[in-house]
């Protein structure tokens, strides 16, 4: 159950109208251990939003989920969601960063329990 806010001043009109959904899309492919539905997405654009000093189109990516963070496997991830990225923003892999937390099922609420007993 990842919880993403992806944040960016690249303006919401640029994004498209069907943003979320994409995103959604892209980080399953990305993130395959974890399901299509269980992704919620929050997109922020706005332009107080600088990256390395200036407002050149950036983004700033956080994804908190539990049980599969590995060195290896953000590295993986890392380069999956950057070519989407690239391929559907037209951001650079240089302005885009990307912090892959680590959440304890225990600490996750949902449908009335908590996820380790899911």
């Amino acid at each position: 159950m990842p919880f993403v806010t992806f944040t960016t001043n690249v303006p919401e009109d640029k994004l498209g109208q069907n943003f979320n959904q994409k995103l959604n899309k892209g980080l399953a492919e990305a993130i395959p251990e974890k399901p299509y539905e269980l992704f919620a997405i929050h997109v922020i654009s706005t332009d107080k939003f600088t990256f390395g000093g200036t407002n050149e189109p950036a983004a700033m990516i956080q994804i908190t989920a539990f049980g599969i963070y590995t060195p290896q496997s953000c590295k993986k991830y890392s380069k999956s969601i950057g070519e989407f990225l690239q391929k559907e923003v037209g951001l650079s892999p240089t302005r885009v960063l990307i912090q892959f937390a680590d959440l304890p099922a225990t600490h996750c609420g949902f449908n009335l329990t908590t996820c380790d007993e899911l």
